[in-house]
């Protein structure tokens, strides 16, 4: 099976990959997909929520079909080997944030010039710091809406390492986990390290407070509920000579379930305030938590979700795989709660041809982590087929909603 491309789409990809930005500074990142965009017949709104933009081609009456893609980076140094890898140093698209960018563009671009393309509107909606978790709501408090006609649906796309290329899997009902993430900071005077009965010392906090977070979902949550409690980041600057005056304790939950998600929400808050009176700190003076980012859980609407998995399979001869939720979670939620309508994600396959279903390494988010060559070509395809059947009709049974 040959699946085309753009003549531009790969130059765009490495060019993506090798100036990789970090959340709310993709400048240069949302200037290339302007820029691409504009010139295959978009109309390209820039500066919505700061560094995203939305585009959209106008075909006259009929459904409104939107896809999402992310323009942000991850904090991490890459090492693939690749010729083409990441001039930024300690930046790198770990995600295939940057595949999505030019699978999304290519495919837009190869409908944008077809002359029998099915009247509607496609929206194109290019996310900043997805990584951060407040890019989408950045967006949508930025008027997104108001920019864009409403969609009939949203579609997403992202590559996974635990699937070979040429393989997509899908989840019906819910996809993605919610997210929260929270921020424990703790202040005291500092000291010296040669005198460390003198007062509070916040790393030491820090540090019972990091070990207790980690037994909550082995003890707090039932063991058939399921739940991902993480510090993924600690800060204490300090000196040799110096006990920190201050850390910061990064914690990020995944759930499904709301009750859960309350459970654990609690939980922490009560570690939080336990850990401070041992470690001689007041809570709410010295030690503060506070809640800094919400993502809701990812949901696919079945009925769409199924007729897509059928689009692929006939149109494209691709295996379109149904799998169980993941733990994962992604901001394009909360376009879907501002657009109020159904939507659907997908994950594309980005392991060697051929190979199997599962963990596999290099996996998403680690320093070696690069799809295989063949994941372009079958995302654009992807997305292109998707992005039509939505202008069809296809993805809508006899109550879908068609646009004006």
């Amino acid at each position: 099976m040959t699946l085309p491309l753009p003549d531009w789409a790969p130059a765009l990809y490495q060019a993506l990959h090798r100036g990789p930005e970090l959340g709310f500074q993709e400048h240069r990142t949302a200037g290339l997909l302007a820029e691409v965009l504009g010139r295959e017949g978009f109309t390209v709104t820039r500066g919505i929520g700061g560094t995203g933009l939305a585009a959209v081609l106008d075909r006259g009456p009929g459904p409104v079909v939107a896809a999402r893609a992310e323009l942000d980076a991850l904090p991490l140094q890459e090492r693939t080997g690749a010729a083409f890898a990441s001039e930024v140093d300690g930046v790198t698209h770990a995600c295939g944030h940057d595949l999505h960018m030019a699978a999304l563009a290519g495919a837009a671009a190869q409908l944008a010039s077809r002359p029998d393309l099915p009247p509607g509107r496609i929206v194109l909606v290019l996310q900043p710091a997805e990584e951060l978790g407040s890019g989408a709501a950045r967006m949508v408090e930025d008027g997104l809406a108001d920019v864009v006609p409403r969609p009939d649906v949203l579609l997403s796309q992202h590559v996974s390492a635990m699937a070979p290329a040429g393989v997509l899997v899908s989840t019906s009902g819910t996809a993605l986990a919610a997210a929260d993430t929270l921020v424990v900071t703790a202040r005291a005077p500092g000291g010296h390290t040669g005198q460390p009965d003198s007062g509070p010392d916040p790393v030491l906090f820090a540090a019972g407070l990091t070990q207790r977070l980690h037994t909550v979902v082995g003890r707090d949550v039932a063991p058939f509920e399921q739940a991902v409690v993480s510090v993924p980041g600690i800060a204490a600057p300090s000196a040799p000579g110096l006990r920190a005056p201050r850390a910061a304790v990064t914690v990020n939950i995944r759930t499904f379930e709301e009750r859960v998600r309350q459970a654990v929400l609690d939980r922490v808050d009560a570690l939080v305030r336990a850990e401070a009176a041992a470690a001689g700190l007041a809570f709410g003076d010295d030690v503060q938590l506070t809640h800094d980012t919400h993502v809701p859980r990812v949901e696919n609407d079945a009925q769409v979700r199924d007729r897509l998995a059928a689009v692929h399979r006939e149109r494209l001869s691709m295996g379109h795989l149904s799998v169980p939720p993941a733990l994962a979670s992604d901001d394009v939620s909360l376009l879907v709660r501002a657009f109020g309508c159904p939507a659907v994600y997908w994950f594309v396959g980005s392991g060697e041809p051929g190979g199997r279903l599962g963990p596999v390494r290099p996996a998403c988010h680690t320093d070696a982590y690069l799809p295989h060559p063949a994941t372009l070509a079958v995302a654009t395809a992807a997305m292109r087929e998707a992005l039509l059947a939505g202008l069809s009709g296809d993805l809508y049974g006899p109550a879908g909603r068609a646009g004006s």
